[in-house]
């Protein structure tokens, strides 16, 4: 009795990966076969191309590996150039190696190799070959003894013109009579074991390639489909059709491809089977630079994915997508975090898809009516959501808002959100500019945080990177040199090669209209749609075609052309939202930055260095001055002036790290350290002009971002919201935040700075209230005389004294890392109280310790649980991180301890007690009146 057989897929060795990076002699190896392999470096991912030697990195997959891509028996030493692995060039790219599979890879005798698997590299394993999404290479190992049948090339689901030719390879295991088939007519028939023949396609629509083998025993066979394109129809853009995803109707989409240079398109998706299906073929514009296509039909409510089969032989997700699935990425992404997530169409098609919902219900906005703060007032918290939330989503994102609206700020900067390559990353990598990215969260929750932010009068700005994008941006693939792995020349997006220094990704083209096209349809985007109040745009001084090679100070040089296309994305922007912040990451000639800061752009303005010189006590480099609008020249408050960003390391760090000493002051000391970022904080908000804080800035983090390394995640420690001498930090920079947001002598453009020395100083003058502010950023006591603006009686801000000031000038004594600011009319006092950890629950290695009566007039009372004989240490701190006692150390067993503080020698005011007993340590705020 014949058997016929239908193989099945898990054994074919003609997916679409394997015949473009494969060719494997014999085509149906068994376990004890001797095979011959060549690998095309230029097929896959490309990243071996023109690259040699070449090494395969190899192992199996057997009935004992734990899943399809456990990998055992790895051959080779990965990183060396070991010869074992080594594969002979045989030029063009193609690189070959031949071996006995059982004896290659020493496979015990209980097991059974059910597929080869490999990646390629260079000797050293920087450059590696894989396939083109990314992952492993596998071919599948046969049982011996049986027929298989395959059908060789070309890939599945071919899309030809009419009238191609094409070869069709097809083979046997063994020799038998081949059939082969299309739509039903016999194309050939005659006893081989393999055979490649020329196929003429004729009329358009589907097509299917069937091939039988027939031994006399054994019937197997194998299909494919091709289609031949109906003619392309051009037909005019219907009026008001957007770049992407149009919802014509809640059961109806119209999708625009802008594609010059292409000549046909498919929509292929959850709605055709992933198939070239000619009802699915997209309209030309008249002007040949764009596909369009109508679907209609579709279930309201219901999700759909999609991609687009361009010239037959490009598969790429809508570069306009606003959600995509990842097969690689998504798995990792928590459902807590993006609930219901849609199914990826896996064995219908590879790489990243699209996601349509048609008659999604629109979010609810609860606040329409948010206007932002005016830019002078501006105090942007800048935040990477991976390290500041533990659970890094928005929902606990707006669980955590109580924080920041305590803390005064007026606006968030969110670090990039949009799609980027994998999961973990600052998102400066980006491939779709239009998705949100899951591992953040829905889109939807992160309108609802926006519209939160917005309730609670904080504005949202959002980093964008127009700068670059990556390789799998479908604005790469879709115009790509995979020989060399980069944009071709044709590319209308994106340039060859980068025009300036530090770009990372592939360098944008922004002298080209499309570029300033999909810009534009992103800014609407996310103004329009998810309303931002603004963008950050990161490496602005990449939008430039002047190419400066490796030259930085060319790079920076005034650029004309830069400066318009700058300026056509602010117009644009601002015609959307008129009181769009618009902001821009430049570093670039003050001439050039002073035109457009006139034109109304905003500025990072990077003062780490000098703001750390001056808290680490070095004073020769710590003049601050260039945070000054009106000392760059412009005519407007536009330099966002930061002591920290995601790019710049921690000042208390390098406080703590490199902090200058003088007797018993030392800066490295924590409390000392932290204590020196109050008086940064004076000196720096008090400046007219919006001001940026990096996030956990106000608790004095000093994780170095080196640790373990710059880009990867840091330690999100809340806990230092309960150690007194931070939360005190947050509390004066909340009363420093609350005093330039709240009165106008603080947007004054009458104001002097004298911040180059030690002692620094700045002054506000306003008709309601003028404000002179001082610091001592030495490491001694300083003994200035500090001149004033008018004689009188002025009041210290944060401890209520006055003084009288006569012939404009006031002779102090400060101590190091003391400030003051004075204000000639009294103003409410600050609340710098404290909640400690007596009021919250015990973080770990944290002392149980109490302290009464406090306040007090000086005489105290000290309790502490000792959890097993330690050395105890007792110290006392004023806030400005002054040692003020030392009570000593002495080994202490377990059990409760006392002792009596007595601090009327102090003086009036607050003070940090800490105990440290081993490992564990405690603080206290304790009050003297």
């Amino acid at each position: 009795m014949k058997k016929f057989l239908l193989l099945l897929t898990i054994l074919l060795p003609v997916s679409l990966w394997s015949q473009q990076i494969l060719d494997i002699s014999p085509v149906f190896p068994t376990q004890n076969d001797t095979v011959t392999i060549i690998y095309d470096a230029t097929a896959g991912n490309g990243a071996l191309s023109g690259i040699g030697p070449v090494y395969a990195h190899t192992g199996v997959i057997t009935n004992l590996s734990n899943s399809p891509t456990d990998w055992r028996h790895v051959q080779g030493t990965w990183g060396t150039a070991d010869p074992i692995v080594l594969m002979t060039s045989l030029g063009n790219d193609l690189h070959e190696i031949k071996y006995h599979i059982d004896t290659y890879y020493s496979v015990p005798g209980n097991e059974t190799v059910n597929r080869l698997a490999f990646v390629f590299r260079d000797a050293q394993g920087n450059n590696v070959g894989r396939a083109s999404d990314g992952s492993d290479i596998f071919y599948p190992v046969y049982p011996a003894g049986q027929l298989f049948a395959a059908i060789l090339t070309p890939n599945n689901n071919l899309v030809v013109n009419p009238g191609d030719n094409f070869d069709v390879r097809f083979a046997a295991s063994d020799s038998a009579t081949l059939t082969l088939t299309d739509n039903g007519s016999q194309l050939y028939s005659a006893f081989q074991k393999d055979v490649t023949i020329n196929v003429n396609a004729s009329g358009s629509g589907p097509h299917e390639l069937i091939l039988t083998a027939d031994d006399g025993v054994t019937s197997v066979s194998d299909t494919i489909n091709y289609t031949v394109n109906p003619t392309v129809q051009f037909v005019a853009l219907p009026a008001n059709t957007k770049q992407g995803i149009n919802y014509t109707s809640s059961s109806s989409v119209r999708l625009y491809l802008p594609s010059p240079g292409k000549t046909t398109a498919y929509v292929i998706g959850s709605f055709n089977n992933y198939q070239a299906d000619t009802a699915y073929f997209m309209n030309r514009t008249p002007d040949n630079n764009g596909f369009w296509i109508d679907i209609n039909g579709l279930t309201p409510g219901q999700q759909y994915t999609y991609q687009y089969l361009i010239d037959g032989n490009i598969v790429v997700a809508d570069p306009f997508s606003e959600l995509v699935l990842d097969p690689n990425n998504d798995q990792w992404v928590p459902s807590v975090t993006f609930p219901n997530m849609p199914p990826y169409p896996t064995g219908l098609t590879d790489g990243i898809v699209t996601v349509l919902e048609p008659g999604k219900p629109a979010y609810q906005w609860q606040n329409n009516n948010f206007t932002p703060a005016a830019e002078e007032d501006l105090v942007v918290y800048e935040l990477l959501i991976r390290d500041f939330v533990a659970r890094h989503d928005y929902e606990t994102m707006i669980d955590t808002l109580d924080y920041l609206e305590r803390l005064g700020i007026n606006a968030i900067e969110l670090m990039p959100i949009q799609e980027f390559e994998g999961n973990d990353s600052w998102g400066y990598n980006p491939s779709f500019h239009m998705a949100v990215d899951k591992y953040y969260g829905t889109g939807d929750k992160l309108k609802e945080f926006i519209d939160e932010c917005h309730g609670r009068g904080i504005a949202v700005i959002l980093d964008v990177v127009y700068n670059h994008a990556f390789s799998q941006s479908p604005l790469c693939q879709m115009w790509w040199n995979s020989a060399d792995f980069k944009p071709s020349s044709d590319n209308p997006y994106l340039n060859e090669d980068a025009r300036h220094p530090f770009n990372v990704g592939y360098d944008f083209n922004h002298e080209s209209t499309w570029t300033r096209s999909w810009v534009k349809r992103t800014i609407e985007h996310w103004l329009v749609d998810y309303r931002f109040d603004g963008f950050r745009f990161d490496l602005s001084k990449g939008f430039t075609q002047t190419n400066s090679g490796n030259d930085v100070g060319f790079w920076g040089q005034y650029d004309a052309s830069r400066i318009a296309i700058l300026k056509d994305y602010f117009d644009y922007s601002r015609s959307l939202n008129s009181s769009a912040h618009l902001i821009l990451e430049h570093f670039g000639d003050n001439s050039e930055e002073t035109e457009l800061a006139n034109y109304g752009f905003m500025f990072w303005g990077n003062l780490g260095d000098p703001y750390n010189e001056a808290t680490m006590g070095y004073t020769g480099n710590s003049d601050f001055s260039w945070i000054s609008y009106q000392n760059r020249g412009w005519n407007a408050p536009r330099v966002v002036g930061y002591m920290e960003s995601h790019d710049e390391e921690r000042l208390p760090h390098k406080n703590i790290a490199f902090g200058n000493s003088s007797g018993p002051y030392n800066v490295r000391d924590t409390i000392t350290s932290v204590a020196r970022m109050e008086a940064a904080g004076a000196l720096f908000f008090t400046i007219p002009g919006p001001k940026m804080i990096w996030q956990w800035g106000e608790l004095g983090y000093d994780v170095a971002y080196a640790v373990p390394c710059q880009l990867c995640p840091k330690p999100i420690l809340w806990n230092y919201y309960q150690q007194p001498e931070r939360r005190y930090l947050y509390q004066v920079w909340r009363a420093l935040i609350n005093l330039k947001t709240t009165y106008p002598a603080f947007r004054t453009n009458n104001f002097q700075l004298d911040v180059g020395g030690g002692v620094k100083r700045v002054t506000l003058n306003h008709p309601n209230l003028n404000v002179n502010v001082v610091g001592n950023f030495e490491v001694t006591d300083q003994f200035p005389t500090v001149s004033f603006p008018q004689n009188g009686r002025w009041y210290e801000y944060f401890t209520g004294d006055s003084i009288d000031v006569t012939n404009n000038n006031y002779g102090m004594v400060l101590a190091p890392g003391e400030y003051r600011l004075y204000t000639d009319v009294r103003l409410p006092a600050p609340d710098l109280s404290i909640i400690t950890a007596a009021d919250d629950p015990l973080e770990a290695n944290e002392l149980a310790m109490e302290l009464w009566p406090n306040p007090s007039e000086g005489i105290a009372r000290l309790g502490y649980q000792v959890d097993g004989p330690a050395e105890v240490t007792i110290e006392v701190y004023d806030v400005l991180g002054r040692k003020v006692a030392d009570l000593g150390t002495e080994t202490q067993g377990f059990g409760y301890h006392t002792v009596e503080l007595d601090g009327q020698a102090w003086g009036k005011g607050r003070y940090i007690v800490r105990v440290t007993a081993g490992e564990p340590q405690g603080w206290r705020m304790m009050d003297i009146q």
